[in-house]
């Protein structure tokens, strides 16, 4: 079995789980693989602003994000102005406005499963019908003719990831092209890629440009990845504004906190973090991937920061995840693929471990 290619030392304080907490196995976990976390950390930048903003928790935050949205139409470029985004606390947030802002008991949401569930939970809440379309077990990709053949009177929004959750599949631009021709006006796509970071593909859409363009779009984002901020919860859409003002009215007062502030506007100028977390991912994603066909096991190529592959036998997804947590290792149980498992990439050393975990529970 080849060893993972030891090149990019670990920083002093990496993203895997520091304490090893005991689980149900009573296992100590050594590696945490299972939330698509950043393996390098948060942001130094991020947390240097942080710690300065620490000073003053005693005043209220910004009552307006104005100079957070200025900030996010400056390093988007494209043409899009602040008016053109709306902040939240986590992508998660964000979906939830969106989901109250445009949905009614009696409209239908199109969801492409497997995917997040977050899309689901939000629009149910909301009052509106899901309809599902499945995506080819097979392959994950995404079938347009199928989505758009969902699309009824009653569609409101139709959501798409991409790079999906869980599978890693992008979208192609030509795809993306063919939903936005082929939807009536009155749905609204939510393209939810949060993940777009570590997309290597030359054929990916720029619904950032088809946004600045007018078209019925909301792209949400998050702070949680490339940046190391899960912990904080910071996300965004952007979109038409006459969208974008739908969604914001729902905020509440002071809706940012102010150590999220300062932490956003400097994760968004820390341009050496982010190039190294995605040197990190794509070394290590490619070295999973390979090692798992090496195992014989059947894997997706991703363009995120994870990998998904199906169980090397007719045991559920979680048994495996409970065997893996055995040998000091957390992953996840694919949403919706009850014999998938979905790993996310770390640093070397917890690659290494987690395909060694593997390869001795498959002798």
């Amino acid at each position: 079995m080849a060893e993972h290619p030891q090149t990019h030392p670990a920083p002093s304080k990496p993203g895997a789980y520091p304490r090893g907490p005991e689980r149900s196995s009573g296992a100590r976990i050594r590696h945490k693989l299972s939330s698509n976390e950043n393996p390098l950390g948060a942001s130094p930048a991020a947390v240097a602003a942080i710690q300065a903003a620490a000073e003053g928790l005693w005043e209220y935050p910004p009552f307006l994000d104005d100079e957070l949205r200025s900030a996010l139409a400056a390093h988007h470029g494209r043409g899009l102005t602040p008016d053109h985004f709306v902040t939240g606390n986590s992508g998660c947030d964000v979906l939830n406005l969106i989901a109250r802002a445009f949905l009614v008991p009696g409209d239908e949401a199109v969801i492409c499963r497997p995917t997040f569930p977050i899309y689901e939970t939000t629009a149910r809440a909301a009052g509106a019908t899901i309809v599902p379309v499945d995506l080819p077990a097979d392959t994950f990709r995404y079938d347009v003719d199928a989505l758009l053949a969902a699309v009824t009177p009653a569609t409101r929004l139709l959501y798409l990831c991409s790079p999906n959750n869980p599978t890693g599949i992008l979208l192609s631009a030509q795809q993306w092209a063919d939903v936005l021709a082929g939807l009536p006006e009155r749905v609204i796509v939510v393209f939810d890629e949060v993940y777009y970071h570590f997309i290597t593909a030359a054929d990916r859409p720029d619904p950032l440009a088809d946004a600045a363009d007018g078209a019925n779009v909301l792209i949400v984002h998050s702070f949680s990845k490339a940046y190391g901020l899960a912990g904080l919860r910071l996300g965004y859409a952007a979109g038409k504004p006459e969208l974008v003002a739908q969604a914001a009215a729902l905020r509440l007062p002071f809706h940012i906190n102010a150590l999220c502030f300062a932490a956003g506007l400097a994760a968004l100028k820390d341009d050496a973090h982010v190039a190294r977390t995605v040197e990190v991912t794509l070394a290590g994603r490619d070295w999973l991937y390979g090692q798992l066909r090496e195992l014989g096991l059947e894997a997706w190529p991703s363009q995120a920061n994870f990998v998904l592959f199906r169980c090397p036998t007719s045991a559920p997804a979680a048994a495996w995840a409970e065997k893996l947590q055995g040998h000091g290792i957390l992953v996840r149980p694919a949403f919706g693929l009850p014999d998938c498992l979905r790993v996310s990439v770390g640093l070397p050393e917890a690659n290494q471990a987690f395909i060694d975990a593997l390869g001795t529970l498959l002798e």
